[in-house]
């Protein structure tokens, strides 16, 4: 089971012609997104090779979300400072055919709203980095934030959030 996932990524991104893992591509993911007058970033289409890749990998949420560890360089702080620019976040439970331990990178903003995250590549643990749309949410789909002790960082109550595929960014 795990050899024929690895073959269906592997394929996948080579039909999609996925770039080389490591690349910058993952950390410029969701730079250039225009801002909103809160400063949330504004809504975005999910790419289309990342939808093919969830239908490919029959990815549906499960109730409630996948818990993920918000920063992989913070687990289990309290508070969690965050700060805006890439995050590379690990999940906790499976998120469908993605098992615990796979990384998710993307983007935060700090917002006049609280905190907004997006993931725009995922990597299973030994496998090859792919495009996804996922986000993570909390507080009825809002990650509510304090001010940090930090300029520009935002302060959030424990260090894990739920994580939810999704079609598009809004």
């Amino acid at each position: 089971m795990a050899l024929r996932r690895a073959v269906t990524v592997s394929l996948t991104c080579c039909l999609f012609a996925c770039p080389p893992r490591g690349g910058g591509h993952v950390l410029e993911a969701g730079h250039n997104i225009p801002l909103l007058p809160d400063g949330s970033p504004a809504p975005e289409p999910c790419p289309e090779d990342a939808k093919a890749i969830v239908r490919l990998l029959g990815l549906e949420n499960p109730p409630g979300g996948a818990l993920a560890e918000i920063d992989a360089n913070q687990r289990g702080r309290e508070p969690l400072t965050l700060f805006s620019g890439p995050v590379e976040s690990v999940l906790v439970d499976r998120l469908g055919n993605i098992g615990g331990g796979s990384r998710f990178y993307g983007r935060i903003w700090i917002t006049q709203r609280g905190v907004v995250i997006r993931y725009y590549h995922a990597q299973m643990i030994k496998g090859e980095v792919f495009p996804i749309c996922v986000v993570a949410r909390r507080d009825a789909d809002q990650m509510k934030s304090s001010p940090g002790a930090y300029p520009g960082s935002a302060e959030v109550e424990g260090s894990a959030a739920w994580i939810f595929i999704v079609e598009d960014y809004r």
